[in-house]
């Protein structure tokens, strides 16, 4: 268990199981851009509340070492837009704005050119950043066994009185 105070409320959680690795986007209710983090399980902070230029960039997934955003548009969740973000040394290298992410799998990213509705598929390799027309067939969705616990929502028990800086409280399922 660890403890961790950040700047802006938690927008989205994603979880990498294997790497024991934590990916939050927290969000400047002012402005909304959003601040990007990764934490080891045992607590480790390994990137402290990265900006990112656009408020339209939101955290998909986190696979190794890379996390994956998506682009949102105004008026939709769906917008082409896929960045691979890579933690340890963040760039905007690996931006491609002529693709729709479609899902996180085993060491790939499945994107769809924008102009193409439906059917076609490509792939980027974590592994060695390129894209692919192909994959192999056994590849499957990144998958996760982290079960995420429940809001609370009643009022908050008395004995927590004591702890003023926790405003959400969560249940464990």
């Amino acid at each position: 268990a660890f403890s961790q105070i950040f700047n802006f409320p938690i927008w989205k959680i994603e979880v990498d199981e294997l790497k024991e690795i934590i990916a939050l986007e927290c969000r400047n209710p002012k402005t909304t851009i959003p601040y990007l983090s990764v934490i080891r399980f045992n607590g480790e902070l390994i990137l402290d509340q990265y900006p990112l230029k656009q408020k339209e960039w939101t955290l998909a997934s986190i696979q190794g070492n890379y996390i994956i955003l998506k682009k949102v548009a105004d008026n939709s969740p769906i917008h082409p837009g896929v960045w691979m973000l890579d933690y340890l040394h963040p760039n905007e290298d690996n931006q491609f704005h002529q693709f729709q992410y479609l899902a996180t799998l085993e060491n790939y990213i499945q994107m769809r050119p924008q102009h193409i509705s439906s059917g076609f598929h490509q792939y980027f390799s974590l592994a060695t950043q390129e894209i692919v027309s192909t994959i192999d067939e056994t590849i499957k969705l990144f998958e996760n066994n982290i079960v995420f616990p429940l809001a609370y929502t009643s009022l908050k028990p008395s004995f927590l009185d004591q702890f003023e800086d926790n405003e959400d409280l969560w249940i464990s399922k």
